[in-house]
């Protein structure tokens, strides 16, 4: 088994690595949820202790409401009538609106564990939903009704009602909507192990490589044309022209064969780049459908600071955009929890829409003026600044897939119209169909039944 991966870290958009004066870097913040199976046991075939590599955050958000002009915190214990009750306690809105938020989520959350077909709700966005269940149309501009989408999921548009009643359905206990995160880098601490667990059964990683076309003959995928390649270059929108930038190719593009079944988790953005000429391929209704998919560029900044800010643990959201959230990962982040020289590693995320003309320093002074003038935060200025780390993840495989209203009918599941090539990832419908980790662990995994299912066949 071979696999072909175009970082040198592994994890995709979840991977991190260290800066060159050994801070951790994550592009984005990253979780893991409770209802999360899959996953964690992967980590654990892998030697992986979910326990002592996740550590909780409380079973607690906040949000900054500006009309108030305060941070409210909200928590998911309990049981399902109690997590829905929580939205009725939220103290960041007027007693009227907090009434009528909570029986349109106890109305959502029914609707989400009913057991009826919720992708019926893909064509409209959770916001007109809701406003059709009966919520205050101005109650959809508070932090707390964005909290999903925004802190949790990192949308910078509408999401599919359907996305969103499904993951109410999965985080509808307290053990399902608790969040975890690593307590160091998740490659380091995550997929690193599991790389080395697949080499332990033979698999070859072949870092730092990048495919850039398929070779099929009939209905299979005869070869694949990849090249050595660095992520370095310009950053290019992923439609600016028919074919995304790839990274800079290193030497020789060359032919890799000698396979028998491929499973691909090449993300939608550079997938519509391959084989740009191929007309027979991207005129069938299989491929064609695949330009419907849209993606997102997220931002990222991580701020140290010498004295602490920020004391509500887990994540802070509701602040104006591009970076809206903010969570201090030095309580969670083993080597940093003890150290006296440390009071905060604020870790902010956000999504580029919008601010595509602002330069780096432009974002990260107005992020920070933002979170600063809020005194329950913490002014991070005043609290001395020691390490700025600010990331725009906008390379074609580096962006976030849009679960939109109405994308569902053009996600693709793990089988293709080449009967030794199979699809997975977050993008991939699958038994999660989430856009989290969660949901591209188990595409892989139905991925490779299906790849033992052929073989079978064969």
């Amino acid at each position: 088994m071979r696999i072909v991966d175009l970082a040198s870290a592994l994890g995709g958009k979840a991977s991190s690595y260290r800066a060159s004066d050994g801070l951790l870097v994550e592009h984005g913040w990253h979780m893991v949820v409770g209802f999360y199976k899959n996953l964690p046991d992967l980590a654990r075939r892998a030697g992986v202790d979910p326990e002592r590599a996740l550590v909780s955050l409380g079973g607690v958000g906040h949000g900054y409401e500006p009309s108030h002009g305060g941070i409210f915190t909200t928590n998911s214990r309990g049981g399902r009538a109690e997590v829905a009750a929580n939205f009725n306690r939220y103290g960041g809105l007027p007693f009227e609106d907090r009434v009528n938020f909570g029986r349109v989520m106890a109305e959502a959350f029914a609707v989400a564990l009913s057991g009826e077909d919720l992708t019926r709700h893909d064509d409209i966005c959770f916001d007109s939903w809701a406003v059709e269940h009966g919520l205050r149309r101005h109650i959809t501009h508070y932090s707390i009704f964005r909290f999903l989408r925004l802190a949790y999921f990192n949308y910078p548009e509408q999401m599919s009602a359907y996305h969103m009643l499904e993951t109410m359905r999965r985080m509808s206990t307290s053990e399902g909507a608790e969040i975890y995160v690593a307590r160091g880098g998740t490659s380091e601490v995550l997929w690193n192990p599991i790389g080395d667990y697949v080499r332990r059964l033979g698999a070859q990683i072949l870092p730092r490589t990048v495919v850039t076309d398929w070779i099929y003959d009939g209905d299979r995928i005869t070869g694949l044309r990849i090249a050595d390649a660095f992520e370095t270059g310009p950053v290019v929108p992923a439609r600016t022209g028919p074919r995304p930038a790839f990274p800079a190719i290193l030497g020789t593009e060359r032919t890799q064969d000698g396979f028998d079944y491929i499973v691909s988790t090449v993300p939608p953005p550079v997938l519509v780049a391959m084989n740009p000429d191929d007309t027979r391929m991207w005129q069938s209704p299989f491929f064609r459908r695949l330009h419907n998919l849209r993606s997102v560029c997220t931002v990222s900044l991580t701020v140290t600071t010498a004295r602490r800010v920020n004391t509500f643990p887990g994540p802070v959201h509701g602040f104006p955009s591009p970076l809206n959230f903010a969570v201090d990962m030095k309580p969670y982040w083993s080597e940093f929890a003890s150290r006296d020289d440390v009071g905060s590693v604020l870790v902010f995320g956000g999504q580029e829409t919008g601010f595509e003309g602002w330069t780096d320093s432009q974002i990260v002074d107005f992020t920070i003026d933002n979170f600063s003038r809020v005194p329950a935060f913490g002014d991070i200025r005043a609290a001395g600044i020691t390490k700025v780390e600010f990331h725009r993840n906008g390379k074609p495989w580096e962006r976030l897939f849009l679960c939109e209203p109405g994308v569902q009918q053009f996600r693709p599941g793990v089988r293709t119209p080449f009967k030794n090539l199979f699809f997975a990832g977050d993008w991939v419908r699958n038994d999660v169909s989430i856009v989290t980790m969660e949901g591209a662990v188990t595409s892989g995994m139905e991925a490779a039944d299906a790849v033992l299912d052929a073989a079978a066949a064969r």
